[in-house]
């Protein structure tokens, strides 16, 4: 019960923390109270609403005719805000006092420290860094990003507020996998431009949603940038903090991120990740986990409950094992052993999470949006790689190993995936 303790301090940091009666957190009265609750005419936190946490796609296992289900809004695209010609500015964008705005220009000598000497490592230190009063109810998007954050600098370790300085900046191109909301509230990203002093950073989202709204573009809209290659949105940070800059790109060619698509294949990122990504829930999760696997791609993702993550970690092997009869013939006996060795997957307590339980009373244990990281691959293995291609790659297996290699490969030909419908 240390983690029901851990989410409620969170929300307790805040002067509208409050938690009901059956230990949950009413954001959409919150949300309500500040006058940002609603889908279009929101701004940032424009949403579809209804009782399910993300869309219904053609890719969604299960199924989806709950009788107690509340539908969202008819109509309503993640990412309408990007059929506009123009981004909104804070205050349009936020549609709150503006005290209460993580403004993202300054004025001169106005600006916050530099991040490399700032040590942002929670919310309560976003906050300080920031200068915003705890009654902002900002964190309750800003979650999204400083997520993002997280997930680069601790879990995957691709990226440092302190690598990077004015001699030697630091470049970094990440997939963003399977974005909604998200969609509407681009310009929040440049948080990452701010706490990455000196990076150049590139983010790609893949996913349904983007797709969607690319394939709707008008001639002059935002979206439509993406139909030609080009930004739907940049950022660059003063030249106090690291003259950093971001550039986000949305794929609008597939519906999901497949290794099969020579787009990414010929590009492929420094990382990827994921957020509340319910690897469990949609069939093409199981590509990207067995892809970032065998191409040692740092892939990170948020779950919402921590047990759900510690059965999604369970089932790794097993998509492997599937697929193992079918990469055989195409890899050598030493990327067969790599691919198959036992790995851990390291679940921590996201401090960037969104504050306050999910409104699931019958739920006891903490279900939080970007609750809890998980790291796929990555991290050590990315360093180990690193020394591999110094020393010249991996020593080859001897003839005993190799052998083992082969017999397993024999063993998983009757392995499925049945088990995980």
């Amino acid at each position: 019960m240390l983690r029901v303790a851990d989410v409620q301090s969170i929300l307790k940091l805040f002067s509208w923390g409050k938690i009901e009666s059956d230990g949950t957190f009413a954001e959409s009265l919150i949300r309500a109270y500040f006058g940002v609750f609603g889908a279009k005419g929101y701004g940032y936190w424009s949403e579809a609403g209804g009782s399910a946490p993300h869309q219904t796609q053609p890719n969604t296992w299960g199924n989806h005719d709950n009788p107690y289900r509340v539908d969202p809004v008819e109509n309503y695209q993640d990412g309408y805000l990007l059929l506009l010609d123009r981004h909104l500015d804070d205050q349009a964008g936020w549609k709150l006092e503006d005290k209460f705005i993580p403004k993202l220009y300054f004025e001169p000598g106005c600006e916050p420290q530099i991040a490399s000497s700032a040590n942002v490592v929670d919310w309560k230190s976003w906050y300080e860094w920031r200068s915003l009063p705890f009654g902002s109810p900002a964190v309750l998007l800003m979650h999204y990003p400083l997520t993002v954050y997280r997930l680069l600098v601790d879990v995957l370790k691709v990226a440092s507020p302190t690598r990077g300085s004015a001699e030697h900046r630091q470049t970094l191109y990440a997939h963003y996998l399977g974005p909604e909301v998200e969609l509407n509230m681009l310009p929040i990203f440049s948080e990452l431009a701010l706490l990455l002093p000196y990076t150049d950073l590139k983010l790609t989202f893949f996913g349904y949603a983007a797709y969607t709204i690319v394939q709707r573009a008008t001639k002059n809209s935002l979206a439509a940038k993406a139909k030609r290659g080009q930004p739907v949105y940049t950022y660059k940070s003063p030249a106090s903090m690291g003259q950093s800059t971001l550039a986000i790109y949305l794929d609008g060619e597939h519906e999901n991120w497949d290794p099969r698509f020579t787009a990414i294949i010929g590009d492929l990122p420094d990382a990827v990740v994921a957020l509340n990504a319910g690897l469990l829930s949609y069939k093409t999760w199981a590509s990207v986990i067995l892809f970032c696997h065998i191409e040692e791609i740092p892939f990170g993702v948020t779950e919402y409950a921590e047990q759900s993550a510690e059965v999604q970690t369970q089932s790794f092997a097993k998509i492997i094992h599937h697929a193992l009869p079918s990469l055989a013939p195409r890899m050598s006996t030493s990327q067969i052993e790599d691919l198959v060795k036992p790995r851990q997957y390291p679940i921590e307590f996201n401090p960037f999470q969104r504050p306050g339980q999910r409104p699931m009373p019958s739920v006891r244990l903490p279900s939080v949006s970007n609750g809890f990281t998980i790291r796929i691959t990555g991290g050590d293995s990315v360093e180990r790689t690193k020394e591999d291609n110094h020393l010249g790659g991996p020593k080859s297996l001897d003839v005993h190993v190799a052998g083992q290699a082969r017999e397993l490969v024999d063993k998983v030909q009757e392995m499925s995936l049945n088990s995980l419908d």
